[in-house]
C-alpha cells in the first residue's frame, strides 16, 4: 500500500504579463546535495534486479495511467535482464533507475530514491519529514501595517504546523493583505489549505478535482481522508475527489487582498493551493511558472534499502478539465521569482524602496529556482 500521500493540482493560461523594473540581488547558490546515509554503499548481489522487480510491479498495479505503468514495468524488466541493474552503489542504482523512467515518459514525481532512515518526528499522523528541510514555516507576520506574511517550505498537517497556520490566520483576520509564500514549496497535504480557506472565502467554492482509478481506489480506499472540503463520486473506472473552500466566521479576511508567490520550486500541494486561488480569482499569482508536478501519491518500499514515489492520481481543473503535469501553474504576472515579494509588496501599496528594505529581511531558506526540473 503507498504511504506518504502527497498531492498536485492542474494548470491555467497566463492573464498578464508584466515588464518590471525592480532591482536585481545576487544568484542564490545550489544547495549542496544530501545523501541518505547508505547512499555509498556498493549493491549486494541481485539487489538492483530485486528493486527492479518489485518496481514494476507496483507501477503496473498503480501508476495514475495503466498503460504508462505498464511500459515502464517493460522497460525495467528488460534493464534489469541485460544486467543493467547488476552494479555501483545504492544512490548509482536510484538514480539510474530514475533516468531511465523519466525518458520513457517524464513525471515530475516519480522517482526512486534510497531510503531514509531518520526523519523528523510526524505529529498528526503527516508522513516523515526529511531532517535537512527548514522549518515547515519559515517565517509568519505582518511585514508591514496590514499586510500579513507567512513563508512555506511544505504543508505536512502535523499538529504543530496546523495549530501555527490557525494561530496566523487568527491573529491576522483584520489584515488588508495576505501575501502567502510558496516559492520554496515542497508539497504536503491538504490541512494547513482547510485551516486557510475559511478565511478567504465567503461561500462554498469548487475549487479542483482529484482522480485516480478505481481499482486503486477500492483496494487501498481513499488516499484523502474523510475531510468535509472532500466530495467524493465514483463511477466504473475512476473515483474524484472535488475539493471545497468551505467559508467560515465572516471576518475582513474576506475582503483582503491576496498575493501568492510562487517559482519553479513550487510543487506538487503547492501548486494545488496555486491553482485553487488563480482558477476561482481569489488571488494574484507572483513570479514563475510553478514545477509541473502534478500527479499525487506517496512513497513505497521497492526492497530493504529503496523506496519509489508512485503516482496514482492526477488533479485538474474543474473548468478545464486540464492538468499541470509537466506545464506547471502559470503565474498571472510573470517576474524573477526573487523579486516576487517586492512586486507584491507595491501592489499592497509600499513604495518601491520599502519593498526592496523588507525584501531584503526575508531570504527563503533555499534557492527559489531550479535550473533543471525533473518534468520538462
Amino acid at each position: 500500500m503507498l504511504r506518504n500521500l502527497l498531492l498536485a493540482a492542474a494548470a491555467a493560461p497566463v492573464l498578464a504579463i508584466a515588464t518590471l523594473a525592480v532591482a536585481q540581488t545576487a544568484p542564490q547558490a545550489p544547495p549542496a546535495r544530501q545523501l541518505p546515509a547508505g547512499a555509498s554503499l556498493k549493491l549486494e548481489q541481485g539487489e538492483g534486479r530485486d528493486v527492479a522487480e518489485k518496481l514494476a510491479t507496483e507501477l503496473t498495479a498503480n501508476f495514475v495511467y495503466a498503460d504508462q505503468g505498464r511500459a515502464y514495468a517493460t522497460m525495467l524488466r528488460a534493464n534489469a535482464a541485460s544486467g543493467r541493474y547488476d552494479q555501483g552503489t545504492r544512490q548509482e542504482l536510484a538514480d539510474r533507475m530514475t533516468e531511465d523512467l523519466q525518458a520513457i515518459q517524464k513525471d515530475g514525481h516519480l522517482h526512486v530514491a534510497v531510503a531514509e532512515e531518520e526523519v523528523r518526528g510526524q505529529g498528526g499522523g503527516g508522513p516523515g519529514i526529511p531532517k535537512h528541510w527548514p522549518p515547515l514555516i519559515q517565517s509568519a507576520k505582518e511585514i508591514a501595517p496590514g499586510i500579513a506574511y507567512i513563508r512555506f517550505t511544505a504543508f505536512m498537517s502535523t499538529d504543530e504546523e496546523i495549530a501555527a497556520v490557525r494561530k496566523f490566520m487568527s491573529e491576522h483576520q483584520d489584515a488588508k493583505t495576505f501575501i502567502f509564500d510558496l516559492r520554496n514549496h515542497h508539497g504536503g497535504r491538504l490541512g494547513e489549505m482547510d485551516v486557510i480557506f475559511p478565511y478567504l472565502f465567503a461561500t462554498k467554492t469548487p475549487l479542483v478535482t482529484m482522480e485516480m482509478r478505481r481499482s486503486i481506489f477500492d483496494a487501498n480506499g481513499s488516499p484523502f481522508g474523510d475531510a468535509p472540503t472532500l466530495e467524493i463520486v465514483k463511477d466504473a473506472s475512476y473515483m474524484r475527489a472535488t475539493h471545497y473552500a468551505l467559508p467560515g466566521e465572516a471576518t475582513p479576511a474576506r475582503d483582503a487582498k491576496v498575493y501568492l508567490l510562487t517559482s519553479n520550486r513550487t510543487g506538487s500541494a503547492g501548486e494545488h493551493f496555486s491553482l485553487a486561488f488563480k482558477s476561482t480569482g481569489r488571488a494574484m499569482l507572483i513570479g514563475e511558472a510553478t514545477a509541473g508536478a502534478n500527479h499525487f501519491g506517496g512513497m513505497t518500499e521497492v526492497g530493504k534499502n529503496f523506496a519509489a514515489f508512485i503516482p496514482v492520481g492526477r488533479t485538474f481543473d474543474i473548468k478545464t478539465g486540464k492538468d499541470w503535469e509537466g506545464d506547471g501553474v502559470a503565474p498571472d504576472i510573470a517576474v524573477d521569482p526573487t523579486q516576487a515579494l517586492v512586486v507584491a509588496l507595491e501592489k499592497a501599496g509600499l513604495s518601491h524602496e520599502e519593498a526592496v528594505r523588507l525584501n531584503a529581511t526575508e531570504i527563503p531558506a533555499e534557492p527559489v529556482h531550479r535550473d533543471k526540473l525533473r518534468a520538462r
